[in-house]
C-alpha cells in the first residue's frame, strides 16, 4: 500500500546518533585502557601475596633465628641476666615491628569486574551527579540500552569505578570516579563530534 511508509514507526535511533545529536562526546577507549591498566599496576599484589612460598621461610627462619641467638647468649653468659635474654628480645621486637608495619602483610592484587546495574540505583552506587544524569538522560533516549558499571575490587574494597552504556554493539564509557571526585567525564561539544566505536 502507498501509505504504508507513512504509517510504519520510525526506526530506532542509534547510540551513536544520540551522542551525536546530544552533541556528547563519550571518554576515547585509548583513555580507559590507560586508566585500567595504571589502576591495575599501582593496586598489585604485595611482595608477600606474589612470593607466597618464601613467608613460611621468613617466619621460620625469625623464630629460629631467635632460638639460635637466645641459646648462644645464654651458652657465652652462664649467669641468668637481662644479658643473656636481650638478643631474644631484639629479635622479637623486630619481628613485632616488622608485622606492625605490615611487611609481613598478604596483599591480593586488584581486578576489573563489570556488572550491568539499573538507572535508578546510579545515586546509591555513588556515581558523581554529573555522570548520572548524562547516563539518564542517554539511556531514556536509546531504547533497549544498559548502564554497565565497571569497578576495580581489592580484598572487597571497590575502587576507581567507570560507567558505560551499551546498545546493542554500541559502547560509550560516559565516566570515570574515584573516592576524591571525577577522573573523567563525557563532555559536551557544540559541534558533531566524531564517535568512537567500541574496539
Amino acid at each position: 500500500m502507498p501509505f504504508d511508509a507513512l504509517l510504519a514507526p520510525p526506526e530506532p535511533r542509534t547510540l551513536a546518533q544520540t551522542l551525536d545529536d546530544r552533541r556528547i562526546v563519550p571518554i576515547g577507549w585509548p583513555s580507559l585502557a590507560t586508566h585500567k591498566q595504571a589502576q591495575l599496576a599501582r593496586y598489585q599484589p604485595s611482595f608477600w601475596q606474589r612470593h607466597e612460598a618464601w613467608l613460611p621461610i621468613a617466619l621460620v627462619g625469625s623464630v629460629g633465628c631467635m632460638a639460635a641467638s637466645g641459646g648462644l647468649t645464654h651458652q657465652i653468659v652462664a649467669a641468668t641476666s637481662l644479658l643473656s635474654w636481650s638478643p631474644t628480645l631484639i629479635w622479637m621486637g623486630s619481628f613485632a615491628l616488622l608485622i606492625v608495619f605490615g611487611v609481613f602483610r598478604v596483599r591480593a592484587g586488584a581486578y576489573w569486574q563489570e556488572r550491568n546495574v539499573p538507572v535508578e540505583d546510579l545515586d546509591r552506587l555513588g556515581v558523581p551527579q554529573e555522570i548520572a544524569a548524562t547516563a539518564r538522560t542517554l539511556y531514556r533516549d536509546v531504547p533497549g540500552s544498559e548502564l554497565i558499571l565497571g569497578e576495580l575490587i581489592q580484598q572487597e574494597v571497590v575502587l576507581d569505578p567507570y560507567l558505560i552504556l551499551a546498545c546493542n554493539t554500541e559502547m560509550a564509557c560516559l565516566g570515570i570516579w574515584d573516592d576524591a571526585g571525577m577522573i573523567a567525564c563525557a563532555s559536551f561539544d557544540t559541534k558533531p563530534a566524531p564517535w568512537r566505536s567500541y574496539p
